[in-house]
């Protein structure tokens, strides 16, 4: 049996939130500069939940890599493909 961890309530988030956070996230990582989840959280002000949920969208997606800084934290960055 799978135990939930939050309760239905208004801290559940809906799918089109988590898309529109994700939609700030790509804006944000179109810059071609790679990005923390701290530094996403302070720039959008989007809470850490929101943050990962967002990131596992676009993951999800094939849009974005994943690396770990030196200091461990999560590194983000778009993938850019080009066809010819």
């Amino acid at each position: 049996m799978y135990k939930w961890w939050g309760s239905i309530t208004n801290k559940n988030m809906e799918k089109r939130h988590i898309g529109i956070n994700a939609g700030k996230i790509w804006n944000l990582l179109s810059n071609k500069q790679s990005w923390t989840a701290k530094q996403l959280s302070e720039e959008t002000g989007l809470s850490k939940r929101e943050i990962y949920t967002a990131i596992g969208w676009l993951a999800r997606e094939d849009k974005i890599e994943i690396n770990k800084t030196e200091d461990g934290e999560d590194d983000f960055y778009l993938i850019i493909e080009y066809y010819f």
